[in-house]
């Protein structure tokens, strides 16, 4: 223990310069990976950080497509191994409030405020933990929005650009599909002669022949074709509203990342502060040499930890600019607005939110309208059963009767021809389109059971990681606060060594971290059922 008047006045300011850091031991106390710490559950890379958005193959079509199919991962749910966890220490047997049941709701409509009392969180900046001014901060006025980066999203993108083009090419192909066969135009001349014809050689006259042949599609093949190429527009329509849906996704993500990296800077960045005013003071108050280089180390890794948030920042912020087609100067300028406590029940019930994602999901709206391409195909490899006739029409036939010294003859001809399905009536392909009709049905059956188990996901780790939070708030906080105030009074009453003052901030700073672990958590639960539904049901 530290003895005289000098070194008690120094513990004193020591323990009030603690009491109002925030979070010293959170992100000082020791290295943070980056990309790991500060609440991120993943490393971010340069890529957006889920699926590239790609169309995939078209349902119910008979060609394979040229592009990769979609990811059959279950996209609903959110990892549960970091967010939220709470400190055994400080988790002890409490009362947790149950979520109130939420209302029906129009699902285009977007929820009604909530009171006063449930969207501002709980203060506890006497305690050194400034949930208000960090968690709650809404960034800079000039920063950019969610809904902002949405705006931007579906404008600048340039996966989804490059897969509109995809639907340009289903317009040029339902032209081609329309187009008709062309007519033939023939020309002979028949019965030349070697040399003349005369009563020896009584062959001819010389014929000279015209003729226009033009094809009777009589089975419909051409309107069969449009019909398929139409429907496979509509499919490709719904693909690209899906590739939207997955890359507003991504969207909001890589957004809450950004968000999440920003206050682990602000909080690295204020620890740095006061773990730097505590050595300062020590130094000139401590004659112990071994304390002071243990605080001293402390601010060491204090500021390891501020680099690798701010590190962590910046690749996030890379991830979103890329998202957004944003150039590098756009990049280092980019800032997040907006809270992550956004909290909002959930207006549906379990059956309500799978009825709501069945209509709505639009790679389920795609492989049903595949179904429909798939029974048109049918229909055309029907029609493709019979070949097309060809009507010939010859305008004019002339007779050369010139070497037999009498007039020449003009006349006309006309005719059919007709093929005969007597081998080839097109079994095969019609039983093929006959079967990828079951395929797509199945496929069809499948999608719908994923979205129902992607909801029932959603639902889950959103009920889940609200409690998490109600928990954190009104059971986990306030013993925190408690256990804080208590090891600032026997710190302050000499009853603790500077080592095991350090220990015990470490576990009540665990709660700090464990509820904005607990806001990171269900935020992106709110986001993600939006993606899993299909509809911005969330704010």
């Amino acid at each position: 223990m530290i003895s005289g008047r000098t070194a008690t006045w120094v513990s004193k300011l020591i323990v009030l310069v603690m009491a109002f850091s925030p979070a010293v031991m959170v992100s000082g106390q020791s290295p943070t990976a980056r990309g790991v710490g500060g609440g991120l559950p993943d490393a971010v890379s340069l890529s957006p950080p889920s699926i590239v958005p790609s169309i995939g193959s078209s349902p119910g079509t008979l060609a394979p497509s040229e592009f990769s199919n979609q990811d059959p991962q279950i996209i609903g749910g959110r990892a549960r191994g970091g967010a939220g966890r709470i400190p055994k220490k400080l988790l002890k047997t409490g009362q947790v409030t149950k979520p109130a049941t939420a209302n029906a709701m129009n699902p285009l409509d977007l929820p009604s405020a909530l009171p006063d009392s449930a969207t501002k969180p709980p203060s506890d900046t006497s305690l050194g933990i400034p949930l208000e001014s960090f968690v709650s901060d809404e960034g800079p006025a000039d920063g950019l929005t969610l809904d902002a980066a949405l705006a931007r999203l579906l404008t600048a993108n340039l996966d989804l650009l490059a897969l509109t083009y995809e639907i340009n090419q289903a317009d040029a192909d339902i032209l081609t599909a329309g187009l008709r066969a062309n007519p033939l135009i023939y020309g002979d001349t028949q019965f030349i002669p070697y040399g003349a014809y005369n009563s020896a050689r009584p062959l001819g006259p010389t014929e000279y022949d015209f003729s226009i042949t033009h094809p009777l599609d009589l089975s419909h093949k051409r309107k069969s074709r449009v019909d398929v190429a139409r429907a496979a527009k509509s499919t490709i329509e719904a693909q690209f509203r899906d590739a939207a849906r997955r890359q507003v996704g991504n969207l909001y993500r890589t957004f809450v990342d950004l968000q999440s990296a920003r206050i682990e800077v602000m909080s690295a960045q204020s620890a740095v502060r006061n773990q730097e005013q505590v050595v300062s003071r020590a130094r000139l108050g401590l004659k112990d040499r071994d304390e002071v280089a243990r605080l001293e180390a402390q601010l060491e890794k204090a500021r390891d930890a501020l680099d690798d948030a701010e590190h962590s920042f910046e690749d996030v912020r890379d991830s979103l600019g890329l998202l957004l087609n944003m150039t590098p100067p756009e990049v280092d300028k980019l800032q997040p607005k907006g809270t992550l406590r956004n909290v909002a029940p959930l207006p549906n019930s379990l059956e309500d939110l799978t009825r709501l994602a069945l209509a709505n999901r639009p790679d389920l709206v795609a492989s049903r309208r595949g179904i429909g391409r798939a029974q048109l195909e049918v229909k055309l490899a029907r029609a493709n059963r019979f070949d097309d006739v060809f009507l010939f029409y010859d305008p004019i036939t002339y007779q050369d009767n010139r070497s037999s010294h009498q007039p020449s003859g003009r006349s006309w001809s006309t005719g059919l021809t007709i093929p005969l399905p007597l081998y080839n009536r097109n079994q095969g392909n019609i039983a093929r389109a006959q079967h990828n009709v079951t395929q797509t049905q199945v496929e069809t059956t499948a999608i719908e059971r994923r979205i129902t188990t992607e909801v029932r996901v959603a639902e889950r780790e959103y009920r889940s990681s609200q409690q998490t939070l109600r928990r954190a708030e009104q059971t986990i906080l306030p013993r925190a606060r408690e256990a804080r105030i208590k090891t600032l009074a026997d710190f302050a009453a000499g009853k603790l060594q500077l080592s095991d003052y350090f220990d015990r901030l470490n576990e009540q700073d665990d709660a700090a971290k464990a509820y904005r672990e607990a806001l990171i958590r269900h935020r992106r639960s709110m986001l993600d059922m939006n993606t899993t539904l299909g509809v911005r049901l969330l704010p």
